[in-house]
């Protein structure tokens, strides 16, 4: 057996069912002949941003599978492989790579140096014998601590050259810690003796499957949670203990819970402090659990410090919590606090009236979201959002219902990458309605990628928000705006998207909105995006 073959078959031992490919690498025709799919795009990045939304939308249990050419196609990669590290998404990059025996003599781009910045692990097989050494530990690096990508450069003249005996692999499993009994028992006082405590979600909540845990422990402290932009659906926004999500922008409610709040208790997140991350106000109780030690103290100081899976810490949370109230200790009453977020809540809802309903021309975004929202069961729908206005408009306003319902992401804020991640949504659950927001900036760079959504029958449902300027940007660039022009875009982007075969039609009119959805939500259950 050929070290090529041997990597499909340990892909197949996996369960590998497809291989997002750009040629020319070998192993797309390798993995074709082994009975795996291959999905070919029309550009790099929008291939990893496939299988960007393919693991998230199974929360790593089907993991992302990337092939693509040695030197320019692995150059290419790059974005693509940063905003999965950014976000924290577990994927297998196999980029091909140039022949070992000249390693090192030039003339060939060496991704390693490079890609150590952006992955977990980073490494070359440098004969056959290693192939299922090498592939076995990158799978424990993708089921274990804090999720991102792993890459194996597999070098032409080594893929081509036989295993010296049979190939002997066994999948790793996954491996989960808990937290720390001790802390884990502080943790609970704080947070049964707190008089308003917010508990703040990130997107380790989601990747442990952790929802469950999340409401019991929310229910049984009677706090309030706040999501993150990739930590939003791991708890149902229906929810009376439901904040909302906060980000560049914010949920009213959660803007209130936290500025509030005494202490904050941050589960599965990083505390992160930018432009995409809900502030932590200064003057807080932190407690910080976190299956990365490399989040501690980093970004907020912690008064407490949990390193450990969030279902498995949330579990411990729970009983050490029940534990304490059985053995005489009260929970402190929230029901001002409540109240006083439940006022900010109806605010926002206020505050939202009028642009939500609106019969002003040009069409108000928030009234397509409003409009999108009516038309579907948000417990059968996936949506994601592109960078920009789009995120900030959607993130504080669509309801999420469901784990993975909603796959926000942001901590690299790459144009164009919400096409490609709900692509790989729809391949992961092809019985939902995955839909996607973007701005006209946004489709332009990625809107090749509706031909190979066409090309694969992929039936997602693209939202674009055509405003015709560069409408995030416009401010930093004021002369080069009103002077050249520079901020305005152009196009008859519906005909763009028919060229390549999608179902496409322009809305001008608000109360034409309704039927448009309607019959593009019908054109996605045939497959067509």
């Amino acid at each position: 057996m050929k070290a090529l073959e041997a990597v499909v078959e340990i892909l197949k031992l996996e369960g590998v069912e497809l291989l997002f490919g750009y040629p020319m690498n070998n192993l797309i025709e390798a993995a074709a002949v082994g009975g795996i799919r291959p999905i070919i795009a029309r550009t790099e990045k929008s291939l990893i941003n496939m299988a960007d939304g393919y693991s998230r939308a199974t929360n790593g249990r089907k993991i992302g599978v990337i092939t693509v050419q040695a030197g320019p196609g692995i150059e290419n990669a790059f974005g693509g492989i940063a905003q999965a590290f950014a976000d924290g998404t577990p994927l297998l990059v196999l980029p091909g790579g140039g022949e070992m025996s000249k390693h090192g003599l030039g003339g060939e781009f060496d991704p390693l140096p490079s890609f150590r910045h952006i992955t977990k692990w980073s490494a070359r097989i440098p004969s056959p014998d290693r192939v299922p050494v090498m592939l076995r530990h990158a799978f424990a690096q993708l089921r274990s601590g804090r999720p991102g990508p792993v890459m194996l450069e597999l070098p032409r003249d080594v893929a081509a050259i036989d295993l010296s005996g049979p190939l002997n692999y066994t999948p790793p499993a996954f491996v989960r810690s808990g937290g720390d009994p001790e802390p884990v028992r502080d943790a609970a006082r704080l947070l049964i003796g707190a008089n308003r405590p917010v508990i703040h979600v990130g997107h380790g909540v989601l990747w442990s499957e952790a929802t469950g845990e999340l409401r019991e422990l929310a229910e049984l402290l009677d706090a309030p949670v706040v999501t993150t932009i990739a930590g939003k659906s791991a708890f149902p926004e229906t929810h009376r203990l439901s904040a909302g999500a906060g980000g560049l922008s914010i949920a009213h409610a959660a803007a209130w819970a936290l500025r509030d709040c005494d202490v904050v208790f941050g589960i599965g997140c990083s505390f992160a402090q930018g432009s995409f991350s809900p502030p932590i106000p200064p003057g807080k109780t932190v407690i910080h659990a976190t299956n990365d030690p490399a989040d501690l103290d980093r970004h907020v100081e912690a008064d407490l410090a949990i390193v450990g899976d969030a279902r498995i810490v949330l579990r411990q949370l729970i009983e050490a919590v029940h534990a304490l109230l059985s053995s005489g200790h009260v929970r402190a009453s929230r029901d001002a606090f409540h109240s006083a977020i439940e006022q900010a809540r109806q605010k926002g809802v206020a505050d939202r009236h009028d642009q939500n309903t609106a019969s002003t021309l040009p069409i108000n975004p928030y009234r397509v979201i409003s409009e999108v929202m009516r038309a579907v069961n948000p417990d059968e729908t996936i949506v994601t959002h592109d960078s920009g206005n789009p995120r900030d408009q959607l993130l504080p306003n669509w309801v999420s219902t469901s784990p993975r319902g909603y796959l926000g992401w942001g901590k690299s804020t790459q144009l164009g990458t919400g096409l490609g991640i709900i692509m790989g949504a729809k391949l992961a659950h092809p019985e939902k309605l995955c839909i996607n927001f973007m701005g006209d900036l946004a489709f332009g760079t990625a809107a090749i990628e509706l031909e190979t959504a066409v090309r694969e029958r992929i039936g997602t449902l693209t939202i674009l928000l055509n405003n015709s300027v560069m409408g995030g940007y416009t401010a930093y660039m004021p002369t080069a705006s009103s002077t050249y022009r520079s901020n305005r875009l152009s196009g008859d982007y519906t005909a763009v998207a028919r060229g390549l075969g999608a179902h496409a039609e322009r809305v001008e009119q608000p109360g034409d909105l309704a039927g448009a959805i309607a019959r593009a939500i019908q054109a996605t259950l045939g497959g067509r995006p």
